[in-house]
């Protein structure tokens, strides 16, 4: 009896052990690897310049990009599911090489569109993979504080490096456009590395190797259609799903606005750089306060984020429709600073509120149909959007989509005020059974 205890006690303290390696390590690899460093500042100069085509083009790319997410989702969670979470992280970051290898040495429109089907994948396998093998190494007592903490020490490491990756992507691109393309396929490489770090926290190849793949796959598809259908029934899950679909639409219209108006206003590749440099650092340095902006906002910290970053695309669209010049330049670039401190702050939040109330073998599930509902919204929404930028400018887009979501919000908020946000005590047993 001492013995198996003896046995089980070294066990646990070799768990305990590859937890806080996994912890430890993380922060560095999501700086590496939480998106693409080195490319965003110039994807739309890329797109439409090395590319050659049109604003709207993008932003349709955008709706389709999310249609991928959609279909990408079930192949990623089963691959992750049979693979494990690290070699899950390791084949998103190969999909992801693939991706830029895509957009470097193939021509047009068709050649983003395999990319980003191939990304979405790749994408998704991460998403699912990073945070959940996180929270899993810091699944003990206090371990939700724990995740949230490392998680945006992560995001912050990231945004400040991405800023100064955007401050030398412009002059790069100015140089050769497909230089930043290079830097970024060599900081997916780092990931990749580091990714062969991390180890499993829970193995998944005995139960596989037990049961055959055939049985798991058939208890993988019960359980799924269970998850969705908790998820249906849910008050909380289903404002939740509903509020990040509308927010993720927005988001995605107004960031090819943005690149749009900016070269309306005649800013250079070189300022281009300077501009998503700078606003990237803010975006980092705003998630130190994400802790006081959730301890002030409480249950309305979603509604101060999306309220603020809708009246930020309101007040770009006035001043760019109906004032004209380099003056109102400022003016925007600080709208734009106030959106990327909304949207860093949102997408710390966004992981922490999927990861609430779940056990982890029902957790890839649970990110699977948050992502499936959202993302068949989003894409629905950045479509649309890439309509009315066909026969708008950037700045009337910017004011209709602020007017038009302003309006979109105010329903969904009130919707949520009652049903997300509680304490644990106020929901229903069918809203946090997971």
């Amino acid at each position: 009896m001492v013995k198996e205890e003896t046995k089980e006690t070294k066990s646990r303290k070799e768990l305990n052990k590859l937890k806080r390696k996994n912890a430890e390590l993380y922060p560095i690899y999501k700086m590496f690897s939480w998106d693409l460093l080195c490319f965003y500042s110039i994807e739309f100069l890329f797109y439409t310049i090395t590319k050659q085509i049109t604003p709207s083009q993008v932003l349709m790319i955008s709706g389709l990009y999310q249609i991928f997410i959609v279909v990408m989702f079930i192949p990623a969670v089963a691959l992750i599911d049979f693979l494990g979470r690290r070699k899950g992280i390791i084949v998103g970051n190969l999909f992801e090489v693939l991706y830029i290898l895509i957009l470097i040495f193939l021509p047009g429109v068709w050649s983003i569109i395999i990319a980003n089907l191939i990304f979405s994948l790749g994408y998704n396998m991460k998403t699912i993979a990073e945070t959940n093998l996180l929270y899993d190494s810091v699944s003990t007592k206090g371990g939700e504080g724990l995740f949230s903490k490392l998680d945006s020490k992560g995001g912050k490491y990231y945004y400040i490096f991405d800023g100064i990756c955007s401050l030398l992507a412009g002059y790069l691109f100015v140089i050769n456009n497909y230089i930043p393309m290079i830097v970024c396929l060599s900081f997916i490489i780092i990931s990749t590395l580091i990714s062969l770090k991390f180890k499993d926290i829970y193995q998944v190849g005995a139960e596989i190797e037990r049961k055959g793949m055939k049985a798991i796959l058939q208890e993988y598809k019960v359980d799924l259609k269970q998850t969705i259908k908790f998820i249906l029934k849910s008050k909380r899950m289903k404002s939740f799903i509903i509020f990040g679909a509308v927010f993720t639409g927005l988001i995605e219209i107004i960031g090819t606005c943005r690149g749009d108006l900016l070269t309306d206003l005649q800013i250079t590749p070189e300022q281009f750089s300077i501009i998503f440099a700078i606003i990237t650092f803010i975006g980092g340095l705003s998630l130190s306060l994400k802790d006081k902006i959730e301890k002030k906002f409480k249950n309305r910290t979603l509604s101060f984020l999306s309220l603020t970053y809708i009246a930020s695309c309101l007040v770009v669209g006035i001043i760019s429709v109906y004032f004209q010049g380099s003056y109102i330049i400022p003016i925007v670039l600080l709208m734009y600073a106030i959106q990327n401190i909304c949207t860093s702050n949102w997408y710390i939040f966004e992981t922490k509120y999927t990861k609430n109330f779940t056990s982890p073998e029902k957790r890839n599930k649970v990110t699977f149909t948050y992502e499936f509902f959202g993302a068949i919204i989003a894409s629905v929404l950045a479509i649309l959007g890439g309509i009315v930028l066909d026969y708008n400018s950037a700045s009337i887009t910017f004011l209709l989509t602020g007017l038009s979501f302003l309006a979109i919000m105010v329903v969904v908020l009130d919707y949520m005020r009652t049903r997300f946000g509680l304490k644990p005590e106020e929901y229903k047993k069918e809203d946090i059974m997971l």
